[in-house]
C-alpha cells in the first residue's frame, strides 16, 4: 500500500473534530492516499515543516487559529505557497466561501459531504498540482538545454580557432556536437508539443466556461418570458370551462411552456460550474423513448435505429436530465463511428443483469444485486485496442480538429459513477463498438407517489411587488389580484422603498426580484 500512497500523493487533513479527522483519513487511505492528520492549525503548520504534503484539506472553524489564518500563513511561505488548499466546512454561505478563496484556497467542500465528492476534488487538485510541477520541471530542463547549447557553440568556436593544427580532431568534435544538437532539438520539440497540448486543454476549458456563461444569461431571459406565458395561460384557463376548445388549446400552450422550461433548466444546469443532480426514483424507459424520438429526426436515412426494451417497471435512483445526457452522448459517439459512409445500424437496448459476488472484479465498483443494463451498439469502424484505455480521458478524441471537445465520454463516465453505476466497452476494428452501462435497481419501497394537487390558497392581504421586468411585473400582479390579494407594484426598488418608508404598516408582504439595476432585491430587503 505504501508504494500506491506515494504515487497518489500525501494529504494533510486538518480538523479539530476527531470524528471528522478519522472519517476523512479512512476515505483517503482506502483510496490510496497517504494521510497526515492534524487536530489543530498550529499542529498543521508544524507538520508542514517536516513533510511537505501534495494537498491540504483544511477545516475553517478551529480554536486558537482558524482555517483562514492557517491558509494565509501557508501562502506567505515560499516553500509551501504552491501547495493547494481545499477548505472543508459546515459554513455554506457565499461570504464564507469568498473568505476561503481570498485566503488562498483552491476549492471549498461543504459539510456534510459525500466521500465521492471529496475524492473527486482531491484527485483534481493533486492532478493540477502535478501538471504545474511538470511544467516547472520542463521549463528548468529547457533552460539547462539552452545553456548546454551555448557551451557547445563555445566549443565549436575553440575548435575553429585550432582548425589548421587539429583538423582531424575538429572533424570528430563536430560530428559529436552535431549528434548532441540533434538530440537537443528533438527534446525541445517534444517539450514544445507537451506545452501546446496543455495550452489546448486550457483553451478548451475556457471555451466551455464562456459558453456556459452565455447560455446562463440567455436561459435567464427565456425564463422570464416563459413565466409570463405560463402564468397568463393559467389565468385564462381559470376563467374557462374545461370542456371548451379554447381551454384545451390553452392547456396545450401551458404544457408546451412547461417543456420549454425544462429545456431552459437544462441550459442553466450546463451553465453552472458544479452541476447539482436531483436524484429520485425514475424509470429509464420514457427517457430513452424521448431520446429515440430525437435521434430518428437527426440520423441520416442510411443509418438504421433499432431499440430492444426488455424491462417493465424497474426503476433506479437518478437524475433524469443526466441519464438523458448519457444516452445522447453514447448515441452521438455511435453515429460518429458510422458517419463516414452514412450507413450502418445502431441498436439501443434495456435489460436486467444480476451481478453476483463472482462478477465483482469485472463490474467494479458495483455491488451484488440486480441492475439495469443500458447498451448502445453500432456497426461502425471500431476502436483500436491501444485507444480503448484512453477514450474516457478528458480532452482525448479520435475525431478531427474542431469536431469534438474530448469531454463526451469523460462526462458520461462521471455521471454513471455518480449514479453508483459502471460503464464497459467492447470494440473490434471494422465490426463495431458496444457500450454497456449498469445502474443499480432500487426496491419498490423507494418509489414516490404523486400527491393530489392542493387547492389554490387565496387571501386579501396587501403585497408590495417589485420587478424591473414590466411585463413580468404586470403578469404576477394579475395572478395575485386574481386570487384576492391587494397588490402595489413598482418596476424599480428605489420607488418601492420610498413608498414602503411612507406607510410600512399597510404592507403585509414584500415580493422582490433578486437581480435589478441600481438596487437589487437583497439590498432592498
Amino acid at each position: 500500500m505504501s508504494d500506491t500512497n506515494k504515487e497518489k500523493g500525501i494529504v494533510l487533513v486538518v480538523d479539530n473534530n476527531p470524528e471528522n479527522l478519522r472519517l476523512l483519513e479512512n476515505i483517503l487511505t482506502v483510496n490510496g492516499y497517504k494521510v497526515r492528520p492534524a487536530i489543530s492549525g498550529a499542529l498543521a503548520l508544524m507538520t508542514i515543516q517536516s513533510t511537505l504534503p501534495d494537498l491540504i484539506l483544511l477545516d475553517v472553524r478551529m480554536p486558537e487559529i482558524d482555517g483562514y489564518t492557517v491558509c494565509k500563513k501557508i501562502k506567505e511561505n515560499d516553500i509551501t505557497k504552491d501547495i493547494p488548499v481545499i477548505f472543508i466546512s459546515a459554513l455554506g454561505e457565499p461570504i464564507d466561501k469568498i473568505k476561503a478563496f481570498e485566503a488562498g484556497g483552491m476549492d471549498y467542500i461543504t459539510k456534510p459531504f459525500e466521500s465521492q465528492e471529496v475524492l473527486a476534488r482531491v484527485k483534481t487538485q493533486i492532478k493540477i498540482r502535478k501538471m504545474q510541477q511538470k511544467l516547472a520541471t520542463q521549463n528548468k530542463q529547457l533552460q539547462s538545454e539552452i545553456a548546454d547549447r551555448k557551451e557547445i557553440e563555445r566549443q565549436l568556436q575553440i575548435t575553429q580557432q585550432n582548425l589548421e593544427i587539429r583538423v582531424k580532431k575538429r572533424t570528430q568534435d563536430l560530428e559529436k556536437a552535431n549528434e548532441n544538437l540533434q538530440a537537443e532539438i528533438q527534446q525541445r520539440k517534444d517539450a514544445q508539443k507537451d506545452k501546446e497540448q496543455l495550452q489546448h486543454q486550457l483553451q478548451q476549458a475556457q471555451k466551455l466556461e464562456a459558453i456556459g456563461t452565455l447560455a446562463g444569461g440567455i436561459a435567464h431571459d427565456f425564463n422570464n418570458i416563459l413565466t409570463i406565458i405560463h402564468t397568463c395561460s393559467q389565468l385564462v384557463m381559470s376563467e374557462l370551462d374545461s370542456n371548451q376548445n379554447a381551454y384545451l388549446n390553452i392547456e396545450k400552450i401551458l404544457k408546451a411552456s412547461e417543456r420549454a422550461s425544462e429545456l431552459v433548466n437544462q441550459i442553466l444546469t450546463f451553465s453552472r460550474h458544479h452541476q447539482t443532480a436531483h436524484f429520485s426514483p425514475i424509470s429509464i424507459i420514457p427517457i430513452l423513448k424521448e431520446a429515440i424520438k430525437l435521434l430518428k429526426t437527426t440520423l441520416p436515412p442510411g443509418i438504421t435505429l433499432r431499440n430492444d426494451i426488455k424491462i417493465n417497471s424497474e426503476m433506479i435512483l437518478g437524475d433524469g436530465i443526466q441519464i438523458y445526457q448519457v444516452i445522447m452522448n453514447l448515441c452521438t459517439n455511435a453515429f460518429h463511428a458510422m458517419e463516414k459512409d452514412e450507413t450502418g445500424e445502431m441498436i439501443i437496448s434495456l435489460d436486467t443483469q444480476m451481478i453476483t459476488e463472482d462478477d465483482l472484479i469485472r463490474f467494479m465498483p458495483l455491488r451484488p444485486g440486480n441492475h439495469i443494463q443500458l447498451s448502445v451498439k453500432d456497426t461502425g469502424e471500431g476502436i483500436a485496442p491501444p485507444l480503448i484505455e484512453r477514450i474516457f480521458d478528458p480532452y482525448f478524441t479520435t475525431k478531427g480538429k474542431g469536431r469534438g471537445t474530448g469531454l463526451g465520454l469523460a462526462v458520461t463516465r462521471g455521471i454513471v459513477e455518480k449514479h453508483n453505476g459502471t460503464i464497459l466497452v467492447n470494440s473490434q476494428i471494422n465490426q463495431g463498438t458496444q457500450f454497456d452501462v449498469y445502474f443499480p435497481i432500487i426496491h419498490r419501497g423507494h418509489e414516490t407517489h404523486e400527491e393530489s394537487q392542493a387547492p389554490i390558497l387565496k387571501g386579501s392581504e396587501h403585497i408590495l411587488l417589485v420587478d424591473d421586468e414590466i411585463d413580468l411585473l404586470h403578469t404576477v400582479q394579475l395572478l395575485l389580484e386574481h386570487i384576492g390579494y391587494q397588490v402595489t407594484a413598482y418596476n424599480n426598488a428605489t420607488d418601492a422603498l420610498a413608498e414602503f418608508g411612507k406607510r410600512p404598516e399597510q404592507f403585509d408582504l414584500v415580493i422582490a426580484d433578486l437581480a435589478m439595476p441600481k438596487m437589487n432585491g437583497k439590498q432592498l430587503s
